[in-house]
């Protein structure tokens, strides 16, 4: 679950999606739909939806759908909801990957225009979400003044086919707040040695949470940052120290991806990190990036050239000129 990477407490793999404000609805010779199954990123580009399946290496355009797609997000294992722009409203269009021939399935007026989840200024576009265990999909809206990010959100509740404006009252919340505590214990941000102000990430692989004293927290801890050189580029000559903070871990659990913030002010900034959990293999990637995992355990974000995938030994390739996406890790 291209989330522009400004960082706000709780980390989610969610796709934003660049768009533009011209929607255009076209005729086009009907084709049967080739299958999307074992589809892991979804790429959005001007308007038209492909997706990719890692275990095949194959992008599969999603022809069947003949509207201007905006955003979208995987939920479940077999299902991709996405929002398309229709004369300017925005609806929300589902599909069956699994299914031989995927056809778009309608199932709600969003009530929303494109100007609503589309600041041109900023050059970004709203994203989707889906929360693993609660049942519904949502769509952000109203960008905040100076670019701030979006300040509203409406939800579609899956089992009751209903829109609804605001976080669903009857939905515990409190599961979003332990599951980003579940994922920040196991690393932490410490001086390298005792006296040093220089601040390294660690990872603490037989952590039970950060209870002890710092020799027994630090035990068997593993520097996982200590070959990137934070000061580089965008941030050279930058004489501040980076705030960590772990973004998510690999599908096999063997790699992390995490934030080096750099300055605060209307979120956080700075680049995405890669790296081995042993402390082997550590990149710097690219500044203010979206993120996701593939399943067959690559990590992907997104650059300046296009997507970018990065394999457990390090190894970075270019795998679209397209600049936007979602995984459904």
């Amino acid at each position: 679950m291209k989330k522009a990477f400004i960082f706000i407490m709780i980390a989610a793999a969610l796709g934003m999606t660049a768009c533009d404000n011209t929607t255009k609805t076209k005729t086009e010779p009907e084709t049967k739909q080739a299958s999307l199954k074992g589809s892991d990123m979804a790429v959005f580009d001007g308007g038209k939806l492909s997706f990719y399946n890692s275990t095949t290496n194959v992008f599969t355009p999603f022809t069947a759908e003949k509207d201007y797609v905006v955003t979208g997000v995987f939920a479940y294992d077999e299902e991709f909801y996405y929002t398309v722009s229709v004369d300017d409203e925005l609806y929300l269009k589902k599909i069956d990957l699994l299914a031989e021939a995927p056809v778009p399935v309608q199932l709600a007026d969003w009530e929303l225009k494109l100007s609503d989840c589309y600041d041109e200024s900023c050059e970004k576009c709203a994203s989707m979400d889906y929360i693993i265990d609660v049942q519904f999909v949502g769509i952000e809206y109203n960008m905040g003044e100076m670019c701030k990010g979006f300040q509203d959100e409406k939800y579609y509740l899956i089992d009751e086919k209903t829109v609804s404006d605001g976080w669903p009252e009857d939905v515990d919340d409190s599961f979003m707040a332990l599951q980003a505590f579940i994922d920040q214990e196991h690393f932490i941000s410490l001086p390298k040695e005792e006296g040093s102000d220089e601040i390294y990430f660690f990872h603490l692989p037989e952590s039970k949470g950060l209870y002890g004293s710092e020799e027994e927290i630090m035990k068997d801890a593993v520097c996982i940052s200590d070959q990137i050189n934070f000061y580089e580029g965008k941030y050279e000559g930058w004489e501040g120290k980076p705030d960590f903070m772990s973004l998510g871990l690999s599908p096999d659990g063997e790699r992390v991806v995490y934030a080096a913030i750099m300055e605060w002010g209307r979120g956080g900034h700075g680049p995405l990190c890669f790296a081995t959990l042993d402390g082997k293999v550590q990149k710097l990637l690219e500044y203010d990036a979206s993120y996701g995992w593939l399943d067959d355990g690559r990590l992907i974000f997104n650059s300046p050239e296009g997507i970018k995938s990065v394999s457990a030994d390090g190894t970075i390739n270019l795998i679209s000129p397209a600049k936007t996406f979602v995984t459904k890790n």
